[in-house]
């Protein structure tokens, strides 16, 4: 289980995936020129997997493992959270002053990119998700004690890999580089403007949409089973086999 507290935790994270998995620093003073004695290598970024776990009274005239294997599969970028110390100010004689950190504000809203396809399917889940009130009569379709978080928020899993997983088998923690568990999400926004036409500029559409999340997400600095709970979600999308699966029933 995840240690006492924040302080603890971090150093857990710290040691179990940096300390003790003898990655050398560069040369003091350098910004590390390389070589192949090296024993380290620069994060890569890009290299990601989301899942989604839909809230199932939203959801349940809709197929919803379709609606996740859309999602997961059309992402294309991921922004996490960001957090912020915030300060308070003292003021002494000549107004001369120090700061002192009072708390911390999380933003609790994180951006995922989706890539859109013939039929509009990406746009018709969000629109599902965002459902929980009628566009035209502006109340919900829930109905009595069926208005509650459980049927209209959701979890998103975000797995920050290295580049690496080609062989086919399935994710390990030793390919992980972060991972993020948002609880209560929602789509923030429906993002129909990216439907535009414009006759002269033809283009394949992307929605950059932000979603809401609540509290704080679970991350590796919790501890281990976080990574494990991330990886046994990703790992049952079946990450690369089913690509490697249509290549090769086309060539065979």
């Amino acid at each position: 289980m995840a240690a006492a507290d924040i302080l603890s935790r971090i150093a857990v994270s710290f040691n179990e995936r940096v300390e003790n998995q003898t990655p050398e620093t560069p040369d003091p003073f350098t910004r590390d020129i390389g070589g192949d004695f090296r024993q380290n290598q620069p994060y890569i970024s890009g290299h990601f997997h989301v899942w989604f776990k839909l809230p199932d009274k939203l959801f349940e005239s809709m197929n919803t493992s379709t609606a996740v294997t859309w999602l997961h599969s059309t992402c294309e970028n991921f922004t996490p959270h960001s957090t912020t110390p915030n300060f308070g100010d003292l003021t002494g004689p000549g107004q001369v002053g120090a700061s002192f950190p009072v708390n911390k504000t999380i933003t609790r809203e994180f951006t995922l990119a989706f890539r859109e396809f013939q039929n509009l399917p990406i746009l018709r889940i969000l629109k599902t998700w965002n459902s929980i009130y009628d566009d035209f009569l502006g109340v919900s379709p829930l109905k009595g004690s069926e208005f509650i978080p459980v049927n209209y928020k959701g979890i998103c899993v975000v797995v920050n890999t290295k580049p690496v997983g080609a062989s086919m088998e399935p994710l390990e923690p030793a390919d992980v580089e972060e991972v993020y568990v948002y609880r209560g999400v929602m789509p923030k926004s429906v993002p129909t403007d990216a439907l535009a036409a414009d006759q002269t500029a033809n283009d394949f559409v992307q929605y950059s949409v932000p979603f809401s999340f609540d509290g704080a997400p679970l991350t590796s600095s919790d501890g281990s089973w976080v990574i494990d709970y991330c990886l046994n979600h990703i790992n049952s999308l079946g990450t690369y086999q089913m690509t490697y699966d249509k290549f090769i029933q086309g060539i065979s």
